[in-house]
């Protein structure tokens, strides 16, 4: 009875511990900083597995038994390998200097399943959460499993009813806070979602009734603009203000395009396109930026299929990114563009040798009014970029580390 109170009461703080680290996740409706958020997490996991071993039971020969492992256990799962090896140091460290022989199966424990756990984290996020469940599921009933075996066989423990409850008691409360912790993470990624979608709809109906009353008086301007510079009572410097002032207003003519584009990305115009071809005219428009930028472009064509949607929005998805991955490069690098086909959908991968960009930063590329070029940036190309892959049913995948670069890889279903 004893030990079930004591594992129960751990489970009771890693329940509380998981709602706050939850609630930590989403501070006031956006995502924390990965580097405050990395903080926040460790000190939350070493919190939880001091409280787990000062609430342990003892068993005799400096044996305890708690839920230590569960924090453990998410902590790698969710952090990473760096974070493992940090926690299983921290852990560790702790246990040693409670002492007892128990140190001893802890170092073992901690070694195998930081092996294990380096062999699943990298595939583990990306799971279902049923599969996800059956991992942890068994790491804990190897843990449990061995955490018996080892002090019965030194010792002589042959106490299976204490077995049983810790056994069980470890196994279902891993299975429960990670699916509470599944549940709560999906929650705020529905919440943002929602927060992204409602600033889009704004955006997409204020694009469509400014943009339509701007163009008519701006192509009115432009007009009388090149009447201005075409005249011969305009002398050779008014001439030069007239075609900067042109300049400028088709630039504000693209911005607007890119609004209405925004707000209606579905075209009736589409085709089957080829994709190198396709490609290679963007290829031929872009290249004289290239060889001012000192940028060398590679295409490699694993698989040139074709995709379904309108010419011209594709090849505006195109520029707007490979003008990025350009401007990433001040001082020149290589540009690399490749396409394959994989189950049933082409994917074009276009990466680049730049700056690169955080996490934080990534997680908010297609949204409005954010963007990486300070003041003179808009955040619109990239707004366009998500808008009309989406609508051609389309995905839009960014990696990217910093000081090494960045890869966006767009995915659409194939036609061949």
């Amino acid at each position: 009875m004893e030990m079930m109170n004591g594992l129960l009461i751990n489970l009771l703080f890693i329940l509380i511990f998981v709602l706050l680290t939850n609630m930590l996740l989403l501070h006031k409706n956006k995502f924390i900083q990965s580097s405050v958020w990395n903080f926040y997490f460790v000190f939350i996991i070493c919190t939880l597995i001091v409280i787990c071993l000062q609430l342990s039971v003892s068993v005799g020969h400096g044996f305890i038994y708690d839920l230590r492992f569960v924090p453990f256990l998410l902590g790698g799962l969710y952090g990473g390998k760096r974070i493992t090896i940090g926690l299983g140091i921290f852990l560790l460290t702790i246990r040693f200097i409670l002492g007892g022989d128990g140190f001893w199966l802890s170092l073992f424990l901690i070694i195998i399943s930081t092996i294990g756990i380096f062999m699943i984290s990298p595939i583990y996020v990306k799971k279902s959460l049923w599969t996800k469940l059956s991992i942890v599921s068994i790491f804990s009933i190897g843990y449990a499993v061995i955490g018996y075996l080892t002090p019965a066989l030194l010792y002589g423990f042959h106490d299976l009813t204490e077995f049983a409850i810790y056994s069980i008691i470890l196994v279902i409360s891993t299975f429960f806070v990670t699916y509470l912790a599944e549940i709560l993470r999906t929650a705020f990624v529905l919440q943002l979602e929602a927060m992204k979608f409602e600033k889009m709809e704004i955006v997409s109906h204020l694009a469509a009734s400014i943009s339509h009353e701007v163009r008519n008086p701006l192509t009115a301007v432009i007009g009388f603009l090149q009447l201005i510079g075409e005249s011969e009572h305009t002398n050779e410097k008014s001439k030069s203000y007239a075609m900067f002032a042109i300049e400028e207003a088709n630039r504000a003519s693209d911005i607007i395009n890119d609004y209405l584009t925004f707000a209606k990305p579905h075209s009736n115009e589409e085709c089957l396109m080829n994709i190198e071809k396709e490609i290679n005219k963007c290829h031929d428009i872009l290249r004289p930026l290239t060889l001012k930028q000192n940028v060398d472009i590679e295409s490699f064509f694993q698989h040139a299929g074709s995709i379904k949607g309108d010419p011209h929005k594709f090849h505006q998805v195109l520029l707007n990114i490979v003008k990025n991955s350009i401007e990433a490069m001040p001082e020149g690098g290589m540009l690399t563009i490749q396409t394959f086909e994989n189950r049933g959908r082409i994917h074009i991968k276009i990466t680049d040798t730049g700056h690169g960009m955080k996490p934080e930063h990534i997680a908010r590329l297609g949204e409005p009014y954010f963007s990486l070029k300070g003041q003179k940036g808009t955040g619109l190309g990239m707004m366009v970029v998500y808008r009309i892959v989406e609508s051609m049913k389309g995905t839009v995948t960014v990696i990217s580390e910093i000081d090494i670069g960045t890869s966006i890889t767009l995915s659409f279903p194939s036609f061949s």
